[in-house]
């Protein structure tokens, strides 16, 4: 009897990435009226990202037809670590250039929109929950996309921990004796198993990074990542190795975690897993049929979210709309 009322109001989410930048604009209902893809923050100092982006948002509005008066809120979302008390974003331990930057001061300056900070993944997850809405009311929503996190749904409300940074998958060690990390771990889950390490590793492979014609540097992760999952998809068996063994790291972690949480299902969302998403719920739904604790009493789901490359940014959208409505 009751129905969402589209046109009430209206959010932006924004997923800050360091190799590409998406921002969405929603009605009431979660329905994108339109997206724009922007270059990543990685290289670029914070408020020249802030500017770009904020240009893009406004154009969005205008375009659809609408003020930013008729927008409620828009919200900034982004991989790595966030102080949500001092309204910065840490975005990465190498980018301290955004250690000190209120990314929300300045983006409601620029374009009269409040905002407010989110986590990728958590966005992810609120995205499944309202968009999707064929999920249960405990999941968990693994995302990829340059590292590793999890959105943990609880009861319907996404759980966030003490500073709302819970989730960090990436940073759970597999390994003591592995390869150090940035976060000052070894063997992190992110370190062994993330588009970075696969892009390094294939590079490190010389016959390999020449047969797909790999660049190797910084500024093309993206590039050279999706040359590897192409080429595994392809049945190239250096390619397809790399992305198994990649795999079989994060159904290890995925295991661990719903020993702990007990969901009903598992989303995978992601840039990353554009292409090689067939691999990893394959490999993380049998890694759960044989080694899930709970598995003689139910079982868990694994499933490939189908909300494309805007899921996040529409999730930072509607963590928006949900803060408002709970203040109506």
């Amino acid at each position: 009897m009751l129905r969402l009322a589209p046109s009430a109001m209206y959010a932006v989410g924004i997923v800050l990435d360091d190799t590409r930048v998406q921002c969405v604009l929603t009605d009431f209902a979660g329905t994108l009226l339109a997206s724009r893809e922007l270059p990543g923050t990685r290289g670029a100092l914070p408020h020249v990202v802030t500017e770009r982006v904020a240009k893009a948002v406004l154009q969005m509005i205008a375009g659809a037809g609408l003020a930013t008066s008729d927008v409620a809120g828009a919200c900034l979302a982004s991989p790595g670590r966030f102080d949500e008390e001092k309204k910065q974003l840490r975005m990465s331990v190498q980018a301290s250039d955004w250690e000190d930057y209120d990314a929300q001061e300045e983006f409601t300056a620029l374009t009269s929109i409040p905002a407010r900070l989110e986590k990728d993944y958590g966005c992810a997850a609120l995205a499944e929950h309202w968009v999707a809405r064929d999920t249960p009311s405990d999941f968990i929503t693994v995302y990829l996309a340059n590292g590793i996190g999890a959105g943990i749904m609880i009861d319907g409300e996404l759980y966030g921990g003490t500073s709302s940074n819970a989730g960090e998958i990436g940073h759970i060690s597999l390994d003591p004796a592995g390869p150090e990390c940035a976060c000052g771990g070894r063997g992190c889950l992110e370190r062994i198993a993330s588009p970075h390490y696969l892009v390094a590793a294939a590079v490190a492979d010389a016959p390999l990074a020449m047969r797909l014609e790999l660049s190797g540097a910084r500024d093309a992760i993206r590039t050279d990542f999706e040359r590897i999952a192409f080429a595994a998809t392809r049945g190239d068996k250096g390619a397809a190795q790399l992305v198994s063994r990649a795999a079989e790291h994060l159904a290890q972690a995925v295991v661990g975690l719903a020993n702990t949480l007990d969901p009903k299902e598992v989303v995978l969302a992601g840039p990353a897993l554009e292409l090689v998403g067939n691999i990893y719920a394959s490999t993380i739904q049998e890694a759960l049929a044989s080694r899930f604790f709970m598995r003689p009493v139910h079982e868990v789901t694994v499933r490939l979210s189908g909300l494309g490359l805007d899921g996040a940014a529409l999730g930072a959208a509607i963590s928006v709309l949900r803060t408002e409505a709970h203040a109506l």
